[in-house]
């Protein structure tokens, strides 16, 4: 994947490697790397000592503290844009829902970040008592059928996910379905996908107005009564969305249980408060009555059965993020200078890609079914061991296709023991619902 050569070679385009010197960029990658994966100790004092115990490099921390500057960040970032564009496996490319090309998915997660990138990183608030007023936000999208991640991008706190549609929309292609969450909601981004002959599914903002084919605004109190007198817990129906009611959709609405609307209108009422807007409206409470989904994508491409369980999925990003954070500490920071933190910080994102791609492939050859259930190996399990495997991903990463093969073979044994997700009541693994999906499509 990345030789010694391919390396250098990056580390001259990046302007990192301007002259001969001891420390290599290739040694410096590694050095990285292993601080990362072995240690939560990023100090300069602890990677000089690395460089001399186990490359021979003998250097000041000063020296060191100058290697990390604007050229080391872009090196990074090139290495780490190499690493994005290798694919270990395709999943379910030519199972799961074949009417679409891509179905790329969609999240951000926000922490704080070292005070020295506050020029360049604002922060969206948070934590009152963080000695810290920059922040970062990741946006993070992967391709559900191949496993491939398609954005994986720093941005500063403050900017918002609504903004990042809306500058990212001509990467959606032809035949890409979205899911995202409301965060992202935006009927410009929409109408574009439909300009461009891409597929969109989205939570209802609820405060965005819906005409039906009449042009006149829905009533959600009117469906409510009809649906309970019928006893109906799901509905589709065509509508126009937004100002001007401009933007054809097909809307899904599916009742709630009680349980479930009782904690929204508390959360709603709780950030209502907070922001100064006094009482919900009696519209607001009323949507909060059903899960409200909006899609340009016909019944014959996405069924009310696919909708559920599809968007569903999104949430396993959620789950991704807390790993990212517990696992590799992604938002600890130390008070260090801009450009080393944003190297480290690109260093983890790296390994975590590369840990990803491979238990990707790793979920997909070694799930097994068994008594009608799928076991399937543990994505938070299976980062933490892979943290100890510094050897194997070192060789995965620095060696030629057949040894990646190789090297993939002996993690699998490694995780087909004692890494199985433990399953839960009523609850299915991201697998289950891709299957059910695939068979859901098939009938």
């Amino acid at each position: 994947m990345l030789s010694r050569a391919h390396l250098h070679a990056l580390a001259v385009s990046s302007g990192f490697c301007q002259r001969e010197s001891p420390m290599k960029p290739e040694i410096f990658f590694d050095m990285l790397l292993q601080t990362v994966t072995l240690t939560d100790d990023e100090s300069l004092s602890y990677m000089v000592s690395v460089l001399e115990s186990d490359f021979g490099i003998t250097i000041k921390k000063q020296s060191l503290h100058e290697r990390f500057n604007e050229r080391s960040v872009l090196f990074v970032k090139a290495v780490l844009s190499e690493i994005l564009c290798e694919h270990f496996a395709d999943l379910y490319s030519g199972e799961l829902l074949p009417c679409f090309s891509r179905i790329l998915i969609k999240d951000s997660t926000k922490f704080m970040v070292s005070s020295s990138l506050e020029g360049e990183y604002k922060s969206c608030g948070g934590d009152l008592y963080s000695r810290s007023k920059a922040g970062v936000s990741i946006q993070y999208e992967y391709d559900l059928k191949s496993g491939g991640i398609t954005d994986l991008n720093i941005t500063s706190g403050s900017r918002n996910d609504r903004t990042d549609a809306g500058e990212s929309v001509d990467n959606i292609d032809a035949g890409d379905l979205i899911i995202r969450d409301l965060g992202y909601f935006s009927t410009p981004v929409f109408q574009k996908c439909i300009e461009k002959k891409a597929f969109f599914l989205s939570r209802l903002d609820c405060s965005v107005k819906v005409y039906d084919e009449n042009l006149s605004q829905l009533s959600f109190s009117g469906i409510y009564r009809s649906m309970q007198k019928t006893g109906m817990t799901e509905k589709e129906m065509n509508v126009y969305v937004g100002k001007n009611a401009q933007m054809p959709a097909r809307l899904i609405l599916q009742i709630v249980p009680h349980k479930v609307y009782e904690q929204r209108i508390r959360e709603k009422t709780k950030k209502s408060r907070g922001q100064g807007r006094g009482q919900l409206t009696e519209e607001t409470k009323i949507r909060c009555m059903f899960n409200l989904f909006i899609t340009n994508a016909d019944v014959k491409k996405l069924s009310v059965s696919h909708v559920f369980p599809l968007y569903r999925i999104r949430w396993q990003i959620e789950l991704q993020f807390k790993s990212w954070k517990s696992v590799f500490k992604i938002d600890h920071y130390k008070e260090v200078k801009k450009h080393r933190y944003l190297t480290m910080l690109y260093i983890k994102l790296l390994l975590i890609v590369v840990n990803l791609q491979v238990i990707y492939c790793l979920q997909a050859s070694a799930m097994q079914t068994e008594a009608d259930k799928i076991i399937v190996i543990s994505l938070n399990k299976a980062l933490k061991t892979m943290r100890t495997l510094f050897d194997a991903i070192f060789d995965m990463i620095r060696g030629t296709c057949r040894k990646a093969m190789q090297t993939a073979w002996y993690i699998r044994n490694r995780l087909s023991k004692n890494h199985r997700l433990e399953s839960k009541k009523n609850k299915l693994c991201l697998p289950e619902i891709l299957q059910s999906i695939i068979c859901i499509s098939e009938k």
